[in-house]
């Protein structure tokens, strides 16, 4: 399939979603894929700075075990 098709396809899918959260993520990794980041986003700066504190706190697991975990929830 071509870029033209693919995106067409995208495009077709796109229009039969319903849910404002995929949405929203579908903009941001738009966003994001075009070098973009949204100014003054209160949601993505809370999320830094839970995720700092957390950090911060050692609250946090390898990545390798959760890659591992994440897996295995999803092995076919």
């Amino acid at each position: 399939m071509d870029l033209t098709s693919e995106k067409a396809e995208i495009i077709k899918r796109f229009e039969q979603v319903n849910d404002a959260t995929l949405i929203q993520a579908i903009k941001s990794l738009l966003d994001f894929g075009l070098g973009k980041m949204p100014e003054n986003n209160e949601a993505l700066e809370s999320s830094f700075d839970k995720a700092l504190k957390q950090s911060e706190e050692g609250e946090t697991r390898p990545h390798r075990e959760v890659m591992a975990e994440i897996r295995a929830r999803y092995k076919k």
